[in-house]
């Protein structure tokens, strides 16, 4: 076979390669639910560039019209979901509301650190998870005595500087309480804000989570609040379709501010971000994690301006 056939034939190998990593990223959606394949594809997506890297290599080694267009393709269909997060984000200047929330893991062995680290960035409301054992004890009263106001609910709990009211339990078809809403009753108005932990999840374990995020977009579809904030651990990933009816109803703070994917679990090397602030009617400007702690998740910071 002479040279030029098989330049094009690997250029045909390069095309095909593209398209099928970018048709991973367009047709994620109809993978099977069924033994966890749709949730380690969707969780691992942001990190299919490595793919798109070494369909790069290829088409350098062959380079040819149809190597080009096989680095494309994915290339930009990968830009358009996830391009919004490299973005290069700036501190804020002034927010008008500061939000945090950490899983802070049921047995953490420094819950006094914890805190601290939770409070140096002087936030107005706190969300944490997994207030459990005596570490759980520790940090509750540690924030009961750097905030005014408060409200748990089993291992879910939230404070804040501004008085609470209208506290509801969020039923998500679960016999233990996972999420709340409460009325946070800020100097700039009243903001709707939901505290959330949905359950942990496994390959081929997801179902009581998928269920819950699903109920969970239901109850914010139906919230006529004119501000709302959701956050808390959601146990999915950003590309996680079941997070996504939740996802497209609010502006995630970091895909709003950029600065990076923001990759909050495992701790130690942070490979998808499960801990999120979703809002609604309040307008992003930051968005940082924190660094790593006891627990195996990252906590989160959301800087907000308050229309």
């Amino acid at each position: 076979m002479s040279a030029t056939p098989k330049r094009a034939l690997k250029g045909i190998a390069v095309l095909i390669a593209g398209t099928l990593v970018a048709a991973l990223l367009l047709l994620h959606s109809l993978l099977p639910t069924s033994r966890g394949i749709a949730l380690v594809v969707e969780s691992a997506l942001p990190w299919t560039w490595i793919l798109i890297v070494l369909v790069v290599l290829a088409g350098l080694i062959r380079f040819s019209v149809l190597s080009i267009i096989g680095v494309l393709v994915p290339a930009i269909v990968w830009a358009a979901m996830f391009g919004a997060y490299l973005r290069p984000a700036h501190a804020p200047e002034h927010s008008g509301l500061v939000v945090a929330t950490q899983n802070v893991g049921a047995r953490g062995s420094q819950p006094t650190a914890t805190v601290q680290a939770l409070t140096e960035h002087q936030p107005d409301i706190v969300a944490v998870e997994e207030l459990e054992s005596l570490s759980g004890k520790i940090i509750r009263k540690r924030l009961d005595g750097k905030f005014s106001h408060s409200h748990v609910a089993d291992t879910v709990g939230v404070w804040t500087k501004w008085p609470l009211k209208d506290t509801e339990e969020i039923g998500l078809g679960l016999q233990w309480p996972r999420a709340f809403a409460t009325t946070v009753q800020t100097d700039e108005g009243d903001v709707r804000f939901y505290a959330v932990h949905m359950p942990s999840v496994r390959p081929g374990q997801e179902s009581l989570r998928n269920a819950a995020l699903s109920k969970l977009a239901e109850v914010v579809r139906a919230d006529r609040s004119q501000r709302i904030i959701v956050a808390g651990d959601f146990n999915a990933g950003s590309s996680d379709r079941y997070f996504s009816e939740l996802s497209s109803q609010l502006t995630d703070t970091r895909r709003a501010v950029g600065g990076g994917f923001g990759f909050t679990w495992p701790a130690q090397f942070p490979l998808v971000r499960l801990d999120h602030i979703l809002v609604r009617g309040l307008t992003p400007t930051g968005d940082s994690v924190m660094g790593e702690g006891t627990s195996d998740h990252r906590g989160v910071i959301g800087y907000l301006d308050v229309p």
